[in-house]
C-alpha cells in the first residue's frame, strides 16, 4: 500500500469483543501506514458494554464503525449450537445487509477485508471490482493449520483426537492430536463442518493479512511461498506478516486502580513465579468447575493471577457479552478464599492486561 495512495478499507468483523478489537487494531495500523487512507468497518450490533465503548473510543475522523441491522438466527441453529456455529450462520445471513451498506456508501472503497469467519463475503468484492483480503489476527502456524484442514478433512479417518500421530502439515511443525482447533475436536458437530467451509474459503481472496512477523516464524511463513508446500494449497496467494499488531497497555471498564494494583503486585513475586490463569474473552465456567478452580489453585499454593467472570451454565455463554458487569467477586468462590489465597494470589474482574 503506498503512502501516497488514497485507500479506503472496507473491513467486516465478526461479532464479540475478541474480534472486534483485533480488527479496529488492524483499521489504526492501515491509517497509519498511509497518511491518505481512511477505514470503514461494519460490525454486528454490540453485544456487551465494553464492546460498545471499545467501538465509541476508536471512531475517528478517519476511522468509522458502521453497525449494520441485526440477524435472528434462531430459527437456524439449535440453542446449544457452539460458538463457531453461530458465528459461521451470523456472517452468511448478514450478507445482503453488508451488500446494502457497501452500495450506499457515498465514498466506495478500493478494498475489501473480511476476518476469516466472514469468507463468504468474498465475492462482494469482485461484484465492486476491488480487491479483497483475509485478515487472520493470530500466528502462521494456526493459519497453516486452517488452510491444510479441508485437506486432512479428506485424508484422514475418525476423529483427529483419536489418532496416535501427529497430522502433519507441508513445511510445518507436526500438529499433535491434541493441539487441534476446538472445531476439530468432534467431526459430527455442525462447527466442524462450518470450519472447514470457511477454512476452504481463505485462498479465494487475493491476499492474507496475518499478525506475526518473519523473524518469529520463518519456516512456517516460508512454506506458504512454496509451490510444493502449502503455497500450493493456497493456490500461492500472498501471506502479508503484518505484526505484530497489539494494542497499548490500558485500564478497561473503568477501572484504572485494578491495573496499577496488579502490576505492583506482580513487581513483588519472585522472577517467573506466577501463573496467570485465564479462559479468553468467552471462556466461562460453571459454579461448580469454579469452585474447584479455586480449591486447586489454594491448595497448590502456587502464585496466580486469576482473571474472573461470572460463571455460567452454557459453555462459550460469555462469548457475546464479555464485559458486561463485574458484581461481588466473593460470592463466585468457597468460603474465605479470597482471605486465605490474599498473600499468594491476586483475582481480577473480567480482564487483565497481558502486556508489562
Amino acid at each position: 500500500m503506498g503512502s501516497n495512495s488514497t485507500v479506503h478499507a472496507a473491513i467486516l468483523t465478526s461479532p464479540g469483543l475478541g474480534h472486534v478489537i483485533p480488527v479496529i487494531t488492524l483499521g489504526k495500523c492501515l491509517i497509519a501506514a498511509n497518511q491518505n487512507a481512511s477505514v470503514t468497518i461494519f460490525a454486528m450490533p454490540s453485544t456487551s458494554q465494553a464492546e460498545s465503548q471499545t467501538i465509541k473510543e476508536a471512531t475517528t475522523a478517519k476511522l468509522n464503525v458502521v453497525e449494520l441491522p441485526p440477524v435472528d438466527i434462531s430459527s437456524l441453529v439449535d440453542p446449544k449450537a457452539a460458538v463457531v456455529t453461530c458465528l459461521a450462520v451470523w456472517m452468511r445471513e448478514i450478507r445482503p445487509a453488508f451488500r446494502s451498506a457497501l452500495q450506499d456508501m457515498a465514498c466506495r472503497p478500493t478494498m475489501l477485508i473480511v476476518d476469516f469467519f466472514g469468507t463468504e463475503s468474498l465475492h462482494i468484492a469482485d461484484e465492486l471490482g476491488i480487491p479483497k483480503f483475509v485478515y487472520v489476527p493470530c500466528n502462521a502456524w494456526f493459519l497453516a493449520l486452517m488452510t491444510y484442514s479441508p485437506t486432512l478433512d479428506k485424508e484422514v479417518e475418525g476423529e483427529y483426537v483419536d489418532r496416535t500421530e501427529p497430522l502433519k502439515i507441508p513445511g510445518c511443525r507436526p500438529v499433535l492430536p491434541e493441539e487441534v482447533a476446538d472445531p476439530m475436536l468432534d467431526r459430527t458437530n455442525q462447527q466442524y463442518s462450518e470450519y472447514i467451509r470457511f477454512c476452504g474459503e481463505i485462498p479465494l481472496c487475493d491476499g492474507i493479512f496475518l499478525n506475526t512477523w518473519e523473524e518469529l516464524q520463518p519456516t512456517t511463513l516460508a512454506s506458504f511461498r512454496d509451490e510444493k508446500l502449502l503455497g500450493g494449497v493456497t493456490k500461492m496467494v500472498p501471506v502479508y506478516p503484518i505484526g505484530p499488531l497489539t494494542r497499548p497497555v490500558r485500564s478497561r471498564s473503568g477501572h484504572p486502580r485494578v491495573d496499577q494494583d496488579l502490576f505492583e503486585w506482580l513487581d513483588k513475586q519472585p522472577s517467573e513465579s506466577v501463573l496467570f490463569v485465564s479462559f479468553g474473552s468467552g471462556g466461562t465456567l460453571s459454579y461448580e468447575q469454579m469452585t474447584e478452580m479455586a480449591w486447586g489453585l489454594e491448595l497448590s499454593q502456587q502464585r496466580f493471577i486469576w482473571v474472573v467472570r461470572p460463571p455460567t451454565t452454557k459453555s462459550d455463554a460469555a462469548f457475546f457479552t464479555s464485559g458486561n458487569g463485574d458484581g461481588d467477586l466473593s460470592t463466585y468462590f468457597p468460603k474465605g478464599f479470597l482471605t486465605r489465597t490474599s498473600g499468594i494470589g491476586l483475582v481480577v474482574p473480567l480482564w487483565a492486561p497481558q502486556v508489562c
